[in-house]
């Protein structure tokens, strides 16, 4: 059993380190990549003691294990937050966030090396530590869970949302359940570190297989964004096409708070599975909030440019527009047109 153990260990160990280095000329291109190739790394580090023998405690590749396997939750969150928001800038209090589960892990080690501080002498302290950090890990690992789920959601192009579903989903569940079995509940069983090793190198196979076969930018976003789309089509528009404008330009559903594909799709009489396809092929969009973004900024800057709604607070024009926040709308709307609502309605009124 050992030998099988250490086989498929080893199977998932090497697909690893070809999944970095196969990702590495990416690495300049995308933030996504550049983390992605760090959790393999870690995950590597984290494997090092089943591929070879394991290291005692004064051995660099025990601290190597130590500082892989504590880093590999925090950095799956990160790669989850980058893969899944592909408008959103990782910020400084994420990146300290996802660090803890190992600056936590590590800090208590090497205080208990160079100043002899045992642990174990204190049951409460020693609890609040380890079951602290478990916690954390379980709710980084639970979050990303979260986030596929609901990014999915909006997700227009068919095959990247299989893709990304099938790889974080599948790797969130079982960083979940080694973490609740192995670490938690301290599980004790002959077999699980093979099945451990089965279904990591099962995972593994399958991430290098999407990746490889069918382009990485099927996970990542790896190309530039395709220019935004206008109403106007190069050929008459399909009878759907024309039912989805309409709903944008004359019933503005887009103003319908907390609207869904779902709930557009049903609205429209059409499938979703063909409604992803019009408007991810059709009209271009590769998310569906891009896609209601596009009209509501539309929307608020020709308000903008209006004199009747100088006195119109911009809070009001977006949250009439369907936008939930103040914060989300001025992201969105700087990302459009590279200023703030404020100063884009006063170089309009200068420019009138």
């Amino acid at each position: 059993m050992y030998e099988l153990q250490h086989f498929l260990s080893s199977i998932a160990f090497s697909q690893m380190l070809i999944c970095s280095l196969l990702l590495l000329p990416q690495w300049r291109e995308n933030h996504s990549v550049r983390l992605f190739i760090l959790l393999m790394l870690a995950s590597s580090c984290y494997l090092l003691g089943e591929v070879l023998e394991p290291a005692s405690l004064h051995s660099p590749l025990w601290w190597i294990e130590l500082i892989g396997g504590n880093a590999l939750p925090g950095l799956f969150w990160l790669v989850s937050l980058s893969v899944f928001g592909e408008h959103i800038v990782l910020r400084r209090w994420q990146y300290a966030l996802a660090s803890l589960t190992l600056v936590i892990p590590l800090s208590v080690k090497l205080l208990e090396i160079t100043f002899s501080f045992k642990l174990n002498t204190s049951v409460a302290f020693n609890g609040f530590i380890h079951y602290g950090s478990l916690l954390l890990e379980l709710m980084l690992i639970s979050h990303a869970l979260l986030i596929a789920a609901q990014q999915l959601r909006d997700d227009l192009v068919q095959n990247r949302r299989y893709i990304r579903g099938a790889v974080i989903t599948l790797s969130a569940i079982y960083i979940f359940l080694v973490i609740l079995i192995e670490q938690t509940f301290r599980v004790q069983w002959a077999g699980l570190d093979l099945l451990k090793g089965a279904g990591l190198a099962l995972l593994m196979t399958g991430i290098n297989f999407f990746l490889f076969r069918l382009r990485e930018s099927s996970l990542f976003e790896t190309e530039k964004p395709k220019e935004q789309p206008t109403e106007i089509q190069s050929k008459p528009p399909s009878k759907e096409l024309e039912q989805i404008l309409n709903a944008m330009t004359e019933d503005k559903l887009y103003q319908q708070e907390g609207i869904t594909i779902a709930t557009l799709a049903k609205h429209l009489c059409i499938h979703e599975y063909k409604l992803r396809h019009l408007i991810n092929r059709e009209m271009n969009f590769r998310n569906f909030n891009d896609f209601l973004n596009h009209y509501r900024i539309k929307e608020i800057t020709g308000k903008l440019e209006q004199s009747e709604f100088n006195q119109t607070p911009v809070l009001t024009l977006a949250l009439e527009s369907g936008f939930r926040s103040l914060s989300s709308f001025n992201k969105v709307f700087k990302t459009t047109h590279q200023l703030t609502p404020t100063e884009y309605r006063k170089r309009a009124i200068a420019n009138a």
